[in-house]
């Protein structure tokens, strides 16, 4: 039996599991140095290589969520991506985001993580979310903090410094009753 896609809708977002038909948007958006400026990844090397990532991509199966597309809900313009991540190294679970910078500063990436927040702690169980930005990345670190999470520690991989932020579904319930 074929698992049913996960899709989260916001005020003004979409959020739905990565297709064939993003390779091209995905590969614009990781080709902007500034986007990927605090990432620590690698742009693809062209569509093809972003087509294989969405092809390989195997989160969703693994674990029911993943990183998902963001979309403009009147336009389904692709915005960028944002969502949750099992790290296979810690197996804590993590935010992330990434959105095109015509996007920056408009509060889609609070209001993105914050469905997925909700969607990790309410559909998938969890109980800790974590999320990770380079010290120099304020609007980030911002995002972060709007969302409730607290600072917990820094760690460094690469010769590059992250600050570890986090949330309980305890903490993150009660900020919402």
């Amino acid at each position: 039996m074929r698992r049913k896609a996960f899709k989260i809708s916001t005020h003004r977002l979409q959020l739905r599991e990565f297709q064939a038909e993003d390779a091209a948007a995905l590969f614009r958006l990781n080709s902007d140095p500034e986007v990927l400026r605090y990432t620590g990844d690698k742009p693809f090397v062209d569509i093809s290589d972003a087509s294989r990532f969405i092809d390989n991509y195997d989160h969703y199966a693994a674990h029911g969520f993943g990183r998902w597309a963001v979309l403009d809900r009147q336009t389904g313009q692709f915005m960028g991506f944002c969502g949750l991540r099992r790290r296979a190294e810690t197996a804590e679970v993590d935010l992330g985001f990434r959105l095109f910078r015509r996007y920056w500063a408009a509060g889609f990436a609070t209001e993105a993580s914050q469905a997925c927040l909700d969607a990790g702690f309410m559909d998938f169980g969890l109980e800790e979310i974590t999320g990770r930005a380079m010290r120099e990345n304020l609007p980030s670190i911002s995002v972060l903090q709007k969302l409730g999470m607290v600072y917990r520690n820094m760690s460094e991989e690469n010769g590059l410094f992250w600050l570890i932020y986090a949330i309980t579904a305890e903490d993150y319930k009660s900020a919402q009753a």
